[in-house]
């Protein structure tokens, strides 16, 4: 597990939710203490964060040891801030796991799984699969960094991923939190059961 650099993207600017999604309420805590949670009860130890426009809001809020990564122009999108986790990684791990903090509930197991998946099959990448349809959180091998690293931001990963489709590790699992992203209030009424002014209002 200690070989998997575990990094969680917040980068977005949360536009279409009008609230940082990091600091969504979520049962006792937010979007973002519910993954490091599961970070941690899964072994995936020194997480980093990446952070955007909402940093200094967010930061005040996450815990000593983990590390933060200020993304300075995430309008660029999500791949600019893999790009970022990436070039602040040392030489010390295997992979790394990359989870958007718009999808906090995929399940302890789902992770650990995942992870032993990608230890257990030297695939390039692993990534979980929720009714055919691919989803997060997903691990890149090392030797997929410099692809990472040397591709334009405005490409994305997806030509990277199609063009090792055949070294894919694919967890298929019955969790829909894999696929389900929160981008709007009708999406975190649909995970949380609770109309998103009623849950702001609360904390």
């Amino acid at each position: 597990m200690e070989q998997v650099a575990p990094v969680i993207l917040s980068a977005g600017s949360s536009t279409r939710i009008g609230y940082p999604k990091a600091l969504l309420p979520l049962g006792k805590g937010t979007f973002i203490s519910r993954i490091l949670d599961t970070l941690a009860r899964v072994g995936l130890l020194h997480p980093r964060i990446v952070l955007g426009r909402d940093a200094v809001r967010i930061r005040q809020g996450i815990a000593p040891g983990v590390r933060l990564l200020i993304n300075n122009d995430p309008a660029r999108g999500m791949f600019s801030s893999m790009k970022l986790a990436l070039s602040d990684l040392g030489q010390d791990c295997s992979g790394c796991l990359f989870w958007p903090v718009d999808q906090p509930c995929v399940k302890e197991e789902v992770v650990r799984d995942l992870v032993r998946l990608f230890d257990d099959s030297e695939a390039l990448i692993a990534l979980p699969v929720y009714q055919g349809k691919r989803g997060h959180p997903a691990i890149f091998h090392r030797d997929l960094f410099h692809e990472l690293l040397e591709a334009a931001v405005e490409t994305g990963p997806k030509p990277i991923v199609a063009a090792h489709s055949s070294e894919i590790a694919a967890l298929h699992c019955d969790d829909r939190a894999v696929v389900d992203d929160v981008d709007t209030p009708e999406d975190y009424f649909r995970l949380t059961a609770e109309k998103l002014e009623e849950a702001l209002r609360r904390v």
